[in-house]
């Protein structure tokens, strides 16, 4: 420090302070002093750091710096000279008593002083800027912050107030240091449309065109601070670009099959679930194979992908072939009337190759996941939910399905009731969808049904095995059921048959389609609808109005049933 300050500075010094706005007054008061460079007579600015009263550090501002200039526009002093890295300003803070103690924290000295012009007197400055925001690490950066001086002062502070440039390096410096302090008392400044910093709102840009706000600017500045986001807390500013879709687009439904009945029941869209849930031969696995294929059919643009966890339908090649047939409506079988010629095979499984991909781990042949998963757990939810993820991450599904949860080797805990662990899995896989923004298919028995007369009655989600969770936590919950039983003609009960003997099953029976739950009105609506399942066109459902019933009659010297329709268009999606 010069021994004696002069109480003025040079007319050079004072023209540039007015541009900023700023008075002398204000600096000379934190000590802020003008030299002369020797050799070039610039005028430099030098900005004291003190810890107390002792000088512990100088910060020097060339005023004549122009861009291009070889020499540095700042510069502090090297450590070697035993400097020490703090806030500036920080020997001027002091809190009277019953105040709340509030510091402004600045990422520049120009806004530092602009906020000690208005009357806000505990404001700081960073001493070196703000840091790159693609920095890969910050080892140095915030040495200051975490200095033990300043850690001990601010320890007692109840608010930061930060006051840095609204561009993404001031953003990054904001939120670091909100960090280090603690975001819970920490708050940042919001600027008027096209202002930058403090300075620029109380003195003005001519270039940018921005006029001179003033106090008045820079207290309505103070009035509108922002807290930091907290994980898990979201406000409207946080997803201010799904609100612009929702101005937009209004609630956008998902994707559906092209069947407008079954459309206007349920779409698909990431980040959701669906259950499924019928009794035994309802038509829940052959349902929501076909729908899927319809799907990734339907919706060829997207190239849609699945994953499928389906060991009721084993081995593999089963699955594989069952979704070629549903898919060219033909047997995969060689030799029937209406089976796949070698062409159509091969082009549907090189099709199937890339949208489908069944995750069926064994004993011999299953990935341990960097030794996370052992030979006894392949089958664990946990160990389904790490195929999916690479799946995720190396094929971009759209969703995946699971078929059945009963197959799943669950891990209870002892001491917990069924229905809490259940709870607790749909809580994960909820999770699960909303992070790897997929949607899931999960297949799930309901628990032994009554009968009404020689049919099952339909069951509910509530009717699902452990968990009334079932239902609770579904964004789509469909129910497939099928009234199979028939009573035969009275003419044609004989008078000693028995009660089995006058009933018969009717292949032609509808299946009934319901949406029990849907949790968003975008994605459907509860209803139902009556389907017909065509099983000569590989599992295919029709809507049961619309397709004539098919009586199933073996020809003469072969096992196969007869050909499907030839006026029935066939759409290949290859």
């Amino acid at each position: 420090m010069p021994k004696q300050i002069v109480e003025a500075y040079s007319m050079e010094v004072r023209d540039y302070l007015k541009r900023r706005g700023l008075d002398q007054s204000i600096l000379l008061k934190e000590k802020i002093y003008e030299y002369t460079m020797r050799g070039s007579g610039k005028p430099i600015m030098g900005f004291p750091f003190y810890i107390n009263q002792t000088l512990v550090n100088v910060k020097y501002f060339d005023v004549r710096w122009k861009l291009g200039a070889d020499s540095p526009k700042w510069w502090q002093m090297r450590k070697d000279f035993g400097t020490r890295s703090i806030f500036l300003g920080m020997q001027s803070l002091s809190f009277d008593e019953g105040e709340k103690k509030e510091v402004i924290i600045t990422e520049g000295e120009w806004d530092y002083l602009t906020w000690k012009q208005c009357g806000y007197k505990n404001a700081v400055s960073v001493p070196q800027g703000a840091p790159a925001p693609n920095a890969k690490n910050f080892d140095h950066e915030f040495d200051y912050a975490n200095d033990k001086y300043v850690q001990s002062f601010f320890a007692d502070v109840e608010s930061i107030i930060f006051s840095t440039d609204g561009d993404a390096p001031g953003k990054a410096l904001r939120n670091q240091l909100a960090l280090i302090f603690g975001k819970e008392r920490c708050k940042y400044i919001n600027y008027p449309g096209g202002y930058k910093d403090a300075n620029e709102v109380f003195a003005g840009d001519e270039k940018k065109g921005l006029k001179a706000l003033g106090k008045e600017g820079v207290e309505e500045c103070y009035k509108n601070i922002s807290s930091f986001p907290i994980a898990g807390v979201i406000k409207p500013s946080d997803c201010r670009e799904d609100l612009e879709l929702i101005k937009k687009n209004g609630f956008i439904p998902g994707i559906g099959i092209g069947m407008p009945e079954i459309d206007r029941l349920f779409t698909l869209k990431p980040k959701q679930i669906t259950f499924v849930t019928g009794v035994p031969s309802a038509g829940k696995s052959t349902f929501v194979r076909w729908y899927v294929t319809e799907l990734i059919r339907h919706n060829s643009a997207l190239n849609l992908k699945f994953g499928m966890f389906t060991p009721e339908n084993r081995p593999v090649a089963r699955e594989y072939a069952k979704i070629a047939e549903v898919m060219t409506g033909q047997y995969y079988r060689e030799g029937w009337k209406n089976s796949m010629n070698d062409s159509l095979r091969d082009k549907t499984m090189r099709f199937i190759e890339k949208h489908f991909f069944v995750v069926s781990p064994d004993r011999k042949n299953y990935e341990s996941w960097n030794g996370t998963v052992s030979s006894d757990r392949i089958n664990t939810l946990d160990s389904i939910l790490k195929y999916l993820v690479h799946l995720k991450k190396t094929e971009n599904i759209f969703g995946f399905v699971i078929d059945a949860w009963n197959k799943i080797e669950h891990e209870q805990p002892r001491n917990m009731t069924e229905s809490t662990f259940i709870s607790q899995q749909l809580d994960y896989l909820i999770n699960f969808c909303d992070l790897w923004d997929v949607h899931g298919i999960i297949i799930v028995h309901p628990r032994k049904i009554e009968q009404q007369g020689a049919n099952y009655k339909m069951p509910s989600l509530y009717d699902i095995k452990g968990s009334s969770a079932w239902k609770e936590k579904a964004d789509i919950g469909i129910v497939l059921h099928r009234y199979m039983n028939k009573r035969k003609k009275a003419q044609d009960i004989p008078e000693d048959a028995d009660e089995d003997d006058k009933y018969y099953v009717d292949p032609d029976t509808p299946t009934v389609l319901r949406t029990e739950k849907i949790r968003f009105e975008e994605v459907g609506v509860m209803d139902r609808v009556k389907l017909i399942m065509d099983s000569k066109r590989g599992g295919r459902f029709f809507l049961f109005e619309e397709k004539k019933k098919v009586k199933y009659e073996p020809i003469e010297g072969k096992i196969s049933p007869p050909e499907p329709e030839e006026d029935e268009e066939e759409i290949l999606p290859f």
